[in-house]
């Protein structure tokens, strides 16, 4: 066997750009178009000598081609990040299949340049805000009314790190639009969850429970995002830091009333798309593998999961603003006031000018007098409801949601309102025989309660089938006074320490093994709504029993397993309804104010078959379909051509349509598609996606970027945001989040 080739290598000398009259160094030679990569784009003549470190630099070899040159400038700029003068370097690693290369990245370090903690050390590089645009710009953490631990926590950070220069805000317990808005003009980070560490025998400490963030601008955790992000971080065997995740969701929908968008003070009113189930039921399997937790702390564990859904569920999807009392299903809808202030400042400008031109001011007049509520514009005030949907939802931006957003019952949403339901029937069932108590508040005035009491009546006498829909009264808002921290747990710090080493091993090859799409994990999702609920035909009522002691400040109430069951069904007949199109043998939107279905075609029409709500006929007929109008060269695009409609200087492309594919869209249809029986169509899907994601790894210096266009198989886009990730110097360090899942579920 022949030996493997070494070199020595100069690390700064090889590296530094030099005079491009020197030509010495690889950057200088290569790197033509000074962008600070070596890609196919350069004009260079692809071939570098360096010394063999067997002749101590004597004897030359050259490196040849694009991809081994950029490794090589790769492995510079990691040597150089740890002060290395001069390294060994196997020729092999120059060389290394890109898929390999790829995921070990992802897996060893990639991971690790994303996470973030809310707690002393993680607040020295999350609290700067590039979104910020308010002349304030001191660090600012805003603190739950009921975390009295965590403002404690934060203050004496505070006091000890007087560098942060640290604003701790103790939030008001009842959290308003309009308070929102009040303090859009000092926007600060929102506290997470904290958790007990020790270390040996030492005593325990807070920390702050880990997080990945999408990377690039997005420096804080984010909804639908982390539910991509945790299947990767479980198929790489980080349970620890996906569990930190699902914990810091309970913390949010405990103390800000929802899944925030970001945990940003201006996403207060604002959630994105949920996934708080599946992700918690596949971090549960995961516990007791990875976790030296008891049966019993499993099970407060995924106790306290259930009362996490069950509080979103009811009061964010199920409720108003986001539940359509007519055709009773959900909508994005966000609570918030006015322009979103994360925007970038010229972003409104064309929206604005013509209103400014009509009252005779400029546009920072105008913009400021409408700000503040001198002006009042009912019109403007509609688009800005629709402009806040549309970045719930998550696809922002698209001419599918374009000035029409929260008038739509989507595909995707309702998929997902189903699979919760689903889900929570299913966990209901099998951890808790069939009936789940929650603790609930009483509120101001017993304001929780009595709107229990109208709600559980109006079940009582209209059943479920006849409350939602068809202006049949249901409102289920009293489940925000839902304990998410309760019995066992007060608070998520005492779900038991941890011994965490210094950096956590990654997954063995027998992990990497095991089923990892989401319809292969979830034990309710795989055998069905009517299997997970067998047996129970003598099960508790649809309407809950409560307990409500006079001299309390909570009452008690018993959901049964039947009540969400039977929710699941009634969803799924309403998605058939209004979503369903047998002429077109599609899922469309449903838009409520024009009440017809919208057109649009998206390939979200694919997410029932994630959820299981599509019937195996409606399947059978939209897969052929689907496919033919979605794939693509590079994998799935995210709408056809003639939805989008033409493309020109005044109505520029946006970046969920044509000719755009994201990795969770991927992501859902791989499992949705595997789940009905579509094998050898998902694993088509899924090669094209990987293959896009390696050829523009090796011909691009290593990128992993936010998004691409698959049609033209490029990361070089011009649209609205550009592409994060896609910007940086020598190697990249973090790759995108989703887009790192998605490389690892593919695999």
């Amino acid at each position: 066997m022949s030996k493997t080739r070494r070199f020595i290598i100069n690390v700064e000398d090889t590296k530094r750009k030099s005079p491009p009259a020197a030509r010495s160094d690889i950057l200088a030679q290569e790197d033509t178009d000074g962008d600070h990569q070596i890609t196919i784009h350069d004009r260079g003549p692809k071939t570098f000598t360096v010394g063999t470190a067997d002749s101590e630099g004597f004897k030359k070899f050259e490196i040849r081609g694009t991809y081994a040159l950029s490794n090589l400038l790769q492995e510079l700029a990691l040597a150089s990040d740890y002060g290395r003068e001069t390294i060994i370097l196997d020729e092999d690693r120059l060389n290394e299949n890109p898929v390999d290369r790829m995921s070990r990245l992802i897996k060893f370090h990639f991971w690790d340049g994303l996470t973030r903690r809310i707690d002393a050390e993680g607040l020295e590089k999350i609290c700067a805000d590039p979104k910020n645009r308010s002349n304030d710009q001191r660090n600012r953490i805003y603190v739950p009314f009921h975390d009295a631990l965590g403002f404690e926590y934060y203050s004496n950070v505070a006091r000890s790190r007087p560098h942060l220069n640290l604003d701790v805000v103790r939030l008001p317990e009842i959290i308003t639009p309009q308070f929102v808005k009040s303090i859009n003009t000092s926007p600060g980070i929102l506290s997470l969850s904290l958790r007990k560490q020790r270390t040996d025998s030492s005593q325990p400490e807070l920390i702050g429970a880990p997080f990945v963030v999408p990377g690039g601008r997005f420096n804080e955790m984010y909804g639908w995002d982390s539910y991509f992000e945790a299947l990767g971080l479980l198929v790489d065997g980080r349970v620890e830091l996906a569990r930190g995740m699902v914990e810091n969701f309970w913390y949010e929908i405990e103390h800000y009333g929802k899944i925030l968008n970001a945990n940003r003070s201006y996403y207060l009113t604002r959630s994105q798309p949920p996934f708080l189930t599946d992700m918690t039921i596949q971090v549960h399997r995961k516990l007791a593998d990875k976790i030296d937790w008891t049966n019993a702390q499993r099970h407060s564990w995924i106790a306290c999961g259930v009362r996490a859904a069950i509080k979103e569920h009811l009061s964010v999807w199920k409720a108003a603003p986001r539940l359509d009392s007519k055709c009773g299903l959900s909508k994005y809808y966000p609570e918030g006031i006015g322009m979103p202030p994360e925007t970038e400042s010229t972003h409104f400008n064309h929206i604005l000018m013509p209103y400014a031109n009509k009252a005779g001011l400029s546009l920072d007049e105008y913009s400021e007098k409408y700000v503040s509520g001198e002006i009042n514009e009912p019109e403007l005030d509609q688009y800005f409801v629709h402009d806040r949907a549309v970045r719930e939802s998550g696809h922002d931006t698209t001419y599918r949601f374009e000035k029409r957003c929260a008038h739509l019952a989507t595909v995707d949403l309702n998929s997902l309102v189903y699979r919760y339901e689903a889900d929570i029937a299913g966990l209901i069932t099998e951890h808790f025989g069939g009936s789940f108590t929650v603790r609930v508040r009483r509120g101001p005035e017993d304001l929780y309660f009595k709107r229990f009491l109208a709600w559980r009546s109006n079940l009582a006498e209209r059943g479920v089938q006849g409350s939602i829909g068809n202006d049949g009264g249901w409102d289920s808002w009293w489940a925000k006074g839902i304990c998410v921290f309760d019995g066992e747990s007060a608070h998520p710090a005492d779900f038991g320490t941890h011994v965490v080493a210094p950096s956590e091993p990654g997954a063995s090859l027998a992990d990497l093994s095991a089923p990892s799409t989401p319809a292969a994990s979830s034990p309710t999702t795989g055998r069905g709504l009517e299997d997970a609920l067998h047996g129970l035909e003598a099960a508790a009522s649809t309407v809950p029993e409560f307990d409500a002691p006079q001299d309390s400040s909570f009452f008690t109430v018993h959901l049964s397993a039947r009540l969400f069951a039977e929710l699941a069904e009634h969803t799924r007949e309403l998605m058939t309804k209004y979503l369903w199109s047998e002429t077109d043998r599609m899922f469309f939107d449903w838009d409520c104010s024009q009440e017809e279905q919208s057109v649009y075609e998206s390939v979200t029409c694919l997410w029932p078959l994630w959820a299981g709500s599509a019937t195996a006929e409606q399947a059978r007929a939209m897969v052929p379909v689907a496919l033919a109008k979605f794939e693509v060269v590079g994998g799935l695009v995210s709408g056809t051509e003639a939805s989008r409609g033409a493309i020109s200087l005044d109505r520029p492309n946006r970046q969920w349509d044509f000719p755009f594919g994201w990795a969770p869209h991927q992501i859902m249809a791989w499992a949705g598609l595997e789940r009905y029986g579509f094998q050898a169509e998902a694993r088509r899907v899924c090669y094209r996606w990987l293959y896009t994601l390696t050829k523009s790894f090796v011909d691009f210096n290593g990128v992993v970027p936010e998004k691409f266009d698959v049609v033209n198989m490029t990361h070089k886009v011009h649209v609205e945001y550009g592409n994060v990730g896609a910007d940086f110097r020598f190697v990249v360090r973090e790759g995108f989040g989703w887009m790192n899942a998605s490389y690892e579920l593919g695999l």
